[in-house]
């Protein structure tokens, strides 16, 4: 039995059901990481990632740990040890005599599904925490609204299950006002904090297609789109610098274009019941244009002399 079978806003599924359950929705759904992975790799990829591979393994990503950690002491304070569990400061596995009991205190938490944070990570993510509340324009940004919200609604056109889970969705949306921030919160490397390093960023990750999808979810769920779409972005090292990132509207444009795209290879992989990979037939693959115009050049000029 589906655990969501109506398109709608669900505030109490858990992250682990929305990312990989098999039974969130009546049949597979799209999601904005799975549409950017349509694309940029193959839909073999995006089926190896799926719950319809029946081996499929949860890959750890510990260079996401502090980012998260410090995402739900923003956004999930009063839930922040449900899920996190801090070693002691010093703490070492060597010791088994002195940690002993931190050892045992460690083995359960990991046990019970927590993620285990070393003292400086947790300290990193209090301290991006602390900086970003001392901005107030990202204080208002990510107040008055819903935190982790699950939204499922239907393709118009395919007809097949989209699913989207919001950082943020503010209470704006359902009040109807004249004007609906959405904020998104991200956690950057220091090449990406800066406007160059971001317009990189959102080119690389793909944050104008997540846009795009979330809109339209949100339009789709509640009858009402944003009208502005904001990057709260938070710098992972020192001095921890915010900064909020307007996403103009024509980029949106772009990335709901490339939506489509996912969308409709999406709706055929699904119809045929055929996950392709780069070329599972023969395709012709040569030298990249730039390296031919490089020799060809080179060969124009020895010919020359």
């Amino acid at each position: 039995m589906a655990l969501i079978t109506e398109p709608g806003a669900y505030a109490d599924i858990a992250a682990e059901d929305y990312h990989g359950n098999a039974d969130l929705l009546p049949e597979l759904s799209l999601s904005s990481s799975g549409m950017k992975l349509l694309l940029a790799k193959s839909p073999r990829h995006f089926w190896h990632a799926s719950p319809l591979n029946p081996n499929r393994q949860e890959q750890d990503k510990p260079h996401y740990a502090i980012g998260k950690a410090a995402h739900d002491l923003i956004l999930l304070p009063n839930r922040w040890h449900d899920f996190y569990h801090v070693l002691p400061e010093g703490f070492t596995r060597a010791g088994t005599k002195k940690w002993a009991t931190a050892i045992e205190e460690a083995d359960a938490a990991q046990e019970s599904g927590l993620t285990i944070l070393r003292h400086e990570d947790a300290e990193t993510a209090q301290r991006m925490a602390d900086v970003l509340r001392s901005n107030e324009y990202a204080v208002m940004a990510l107040t008055n609204g819903v935190t982790e919200e699950t939204l499922v609604w239907r393709d118009p056109i395919t007809g097949r299950w989209f699913r989207a889970r919001t950082d943020f969705r503010p209470n704006s949306i359902l009040a109807r006002q004249r004007v609906r921030i959405v904020p998104d919160l991200k956690f950057v490397a220091p090449e990406h904090a800066s406007p160059d390093g971001f317009r990189r960023a959102i080119h690389r990750f793909g944050y104008h297609m997540t846009a795009a999808h979330y809109w339209d979810g949100i339009k789709a769920v509640f009858g009402i789109a944003p009208t502005h779409w904001v990057h709260v972005v938070v710098e992972k090292e020192e001095p921890h610098c915010v900064s909020l990132y307007e996403l103009p509207a024509e980029d949106i444009e772009r990335g709901r274009a490339e939506c489509r795209k996912a969308a409709f290879l999406f709706d055929r992989c699904m119809s045929e019941g055929h996950w392709p990979g780069y070329a599972d037939t023969p395709a012709p693959v040569g030298l990249p244009e730039w390296a031919r115009k490089n020799l060809d050049f080179e060969h124009q000029m020895a010919a020359a002399a």
